[in-house]
């Protein structure tokens, strides 16, 4: 079966503004075949579409899914500006489906793309968003932050009251040069020493070698137009424009680990309070990374059985 593996394009919106997008995985239109399922994959903070490899294309191939994994605002090849919104992503994701003729789909958001995958749910109707899973995603800063790695911390505190200018160029410093160094491994020495003080699932994900290079060359893409688009997103997590409790959560899918300290469990807890109507999944023994790398499968299939 001809399967397409890799895909990437752009659309020029009326402003001029670019959105860009890789694709992967599901059938290419045959006469007579299956029409794929369609996902869209959000990828986290920092980063950009290339973080979608993490799921081995053969899954997307076996299940018939077409994955179409967008760059945000500033990431990678996509036009940053300074005004954007939280709300304002699930328009550029029904311009991109408009633009490629996809009528329905679902919405995986991930770690920082986590409140990306709720403004779809709450904005986006259900004749053509079917299905949302959230899977170590990030959830309102007003939330409980006990147990959230002091750094991280440092970080949503600069986005709410730093300047952009300062909080860009803070953000250059310590990750932006590193990504874009031309030898990817100044950036891997440096998650590889973050990661030695982290749960023992979180080392072992890392050691995937499919799942480092995601996180990677994610990071690098988010970094390509320099540092002032991390800060706006940093900027723009004190202010959803909407509340969790104003979702129709029973097309929603909450994936959490135990484990994690980048998004604290308890975080994911109090959203799904909000939502009473969302279907949860908690692991005792995964943390951030590590539910993504061992779940990936169950996470998909879940999705689109909605």
């Amino acid at each position: 079966m001809n399967c397409l593996s890799e895909y990437s394009d752009t659309l020029t919106l009326p402003s001029g503004r670019i959105l860009a997008w890789k694709l992967y995985g599901g059938t290419l239109q045959q006469k007579g075949a299956e029409k794929p399922d369609v996902i869209f994959y959000f990828h986290g903070y920092p980063g950009c579409s290339v973080e979608a490899t993490l799921i081995p294309v053969e899954l997307l191939q076996k299940s018939n899914i077409r994955c179409i994994a967008p760059d945000r605002p500033g990431m990678n090849l996509s036009t940053h500006y300074d005004e954007r919104r939280i709300l304002d992503w699930p328009t550029d994701v029904l311009a991109i489906a408009d633009y490629l003729g996809v009528s329905r789909f679902c919405v995986l958001g991930v770690s920082g793309g986590g409140p990306y995958a709720l403004a779809c749910a709450y904005s986006i109707p259900r004749d053509r968003l079917q299905g949302v899973a959230v899977v170590s995603g990030m959830y309102p800063t007003t939330f409980s932050t006990e147990g959230m790695l002091p750094e991280l911390k440092v970080l949503l505190a600069a986005g709410a009251w730093l300047p952009r200018i300062v909080t860009s160029a803070m953000l250059d410093l310590s990750m932006g040069r590193a990504g874009r160094n031309k030898d990817p491994k100044v950036l891997e020495a440096a998650v590889d020493k973050a990661m030695e003080g982290r749960p023992e699932a979180e080392r072992m994900a890392w050691k995937n070698e499919r799942v480092r290079l995601a996180a990677i060359e994610s990071v690098r893409g988010a970094f390509r137009q320099g540092g002032r688009p991390s800060a706006t997103e940093l900027m723009i997590l004190c202010d959803w424009g909407f509340q969790l409790d104003e979702i129709a959560g029973e097309r929603v899918r909450i994936w959490h680990g135990k484990l994690d300290r980048n998004v604290p469990v308890r975080m994911a807890e109090q959203a799904a309070e909000l939502m009473p109507e969302a279907k949860t999944h908690f692991f005792e023994n995964e943390g951030h990374l590590s539910l993504s790398a061992n779940h990936i499968s169950e996470i998909l299939a879940d999705l689109v059985s909605q």
